[in-house]
């Protein structure tokens, strides 16, 4: 995949009504874990009553945030495993039955050489002649489908022909955690991005390469 990727995850599950008497064991040991797995080494913890929240430090955008029903990992980079680090948060908390799971890719790609972005149609002078050439040089494609047991949604914008967005989302409505943590099914959604990439950069007359 690219570099210029996003990850998020985000899985839903039946309520955890312990969490409040227990939300800093899991915050301590939540960071523990992902220190000794070797995942993380700067994450900043707050706790409230009954929701966990770590911020990664320094550079990156990583943002995870925890409470009695869900789990949300985002910003995560592309080197960042985030089947296994919600599988370490889910055990922590001790979650046992997810009722969806919901991983999203995302990429930002300036427009340049070789990477044309001329989606929208020209602007043109009013006819009394008068005024500046005016346009909204914003294009937005969506498209929804699904396979036996996944939804996916692909989101795809430009802006002022200088850069585009790709957003994709796949939505799977059970797992367990053990699943979640394998890996198979997150491997095959970046398949299927990286196959969506590929198709859209064919399409537009783009090289994955600058």
């Amino acid at each position: 995949m690219q570099p210029e990727m996003e990850q998020s995850l985000v899985v839903e599950f039946e309520e955890l009504f312990t969490l409040r008497d227990r939300i800093r064991d899991v915050a301590d040991g939540a960071r523990a874990r992902l220190l000794a797995e070797g995942l993380i080494d700067r994450l900043e913890p707050e706790l409230y009553d009954d929701e966990l929240e770590l911020r990664s430090q320094g550079p990156g955008r990583l943002y995870i945030r925890l409470d009695r029903y869900h789990l949300e990992i985002a910003g995560a980079p592309l080197n960042l495993q985030t089947h296994i680090l919600a599988a370490i948060l889910l055990e922590m908390a001790g979650v046992f039955r997810l009722t969806s799971v919901e991983s999203g890719f995302s990429m930002v790609v300036e427009g340049g050489p070789g990477r044309p972005l001329q989606m929208v149609a020209q602007a043109f002078a009013a006819e009394d002649g008068g005024g500046e050439p005016m346009l909204d040089r914003r294009f937005t494609l969506t498209w929804e489908w699904c396979s036996a047991t996944t939804g996916y949604s692909l989101q795809v914008s430009s802006l002022e022909d200088r850069e585009l967005f790709i957003g994709f989302k796949a939505r799977e409505s059970y797992m367990t955690v053990p699943e979640l943590r394998e890996g198979n099914w997150m491997a095959e959604q970046i398949r299927r991005f990286d196959a969506v990439v590929s198709r859209l950069y064919r399409q537009m007359g783009w090289s994955r390469h600058w």
